[in-house]
């Protein structure tokens, strides 16, 4: 059970960002679709909510699962949404399952020749992919700026570049439009919940050592000018034969 003064990280995007990519595409009555997100609970409820498909949500956190399977049966929503610990690199679903996948904030947690070729695998020829994710704004990047979102094992590239390699994926854009205006939103309310969980209780070492992380994090988009370079934006591409 979680404790009542445990930090309530917010999610990047809640619903807007979800919200927004289904309003690029057009979304039919009984399409499988495959989220992948890093706000996974809101983005299913939403999708399960305003949209008569059958819906699979994945995560390689058991934690956010959980917490997404507990959201999905509060709503309701059992029928048409299931959810399961499963990494995006690694999908255990059949070739042309999917008719859309929504991927939001996690493809630059991994190899994007990886996480792309599982999509692609996964996705009906014809169909498309709304993608939100994380881009240098211009190059180079400061050392400060790049530590800061470092992710083991993934990488940000600039929009250029992502672009060019969803292309070597078989999968081309069709609609790309700059939402970073969501990360000052999610910055901008983290450091809300940072300055109030800091007064309110007191950390372990581990707990404390998590909080200076996310600290740090928000303090260079917010303080010492990473929004000039850090970015986050909207994709929808198409599958195509390669």
């Amino acid at each position: 059970m979680k404790s009542e003064n445990q930090i309530k990280i917010p999610t990047l995007g809640g619903t807007s960002s979800t919200k927004f990519l289904c309003s690029k595409i057009e979304i039919k009555d009984g399409m499988n679709v495959l989220v992948a997100s890093v706000n996974l609970q809101d983005s299913l409820v939403y999708i399960a909510k305003n949209f008569n498909c059958n819906i699979y949500g994945v995560h390689e956190l058991p934690n956010i699962v959980i917490s997404a399977k507990s959201e999905i049966t509060r709503a309701e929503l059992e029928e048409k949404v299931k959810v399961k610990i499963m990494s995006p690199i690694a999908l255990d679903f059949e070739d042309e399952m999917f008719d859309l996948i929504i991927s939001e904030g996690i493809l630059s947690q991994y190899k994007k020749t990886q996480i792309l070729k599982e999509f692609y695998r996964v996705l009906k020829d014809g169909s498309f992919i709304g993608i939100a994710d994380f881009y240098w704004k211009k190059f180079p990047v400061p050392t400060y700026v790049r530590e800061a979102w470092h992710i083991e094992g993934g990488a940000i590239e600039t929009l250029d570049e992502k672009l060019k390699i969803l292309k070597s994926c078989g999968l081309e854009p069709t609609f790309v439009q700059d939402i970073s205006d969501e990360l000052v939103r999610y910055y901008s309310k983290f450091k809300k919940i940072i300055q109030t969980s800091l007064k309110e209780r007191r950390f372990s070492k581990n707990e404390f050592k998590e909080v200076k992380r996310f600290k740090h994090e928000v303090s260079v988009f917010l303080e010492q000018g990473g929004d000039k370079w850090m970015g986050y934006v909207a994709i929808v591409a198409m599958k195509k034969n390669l």
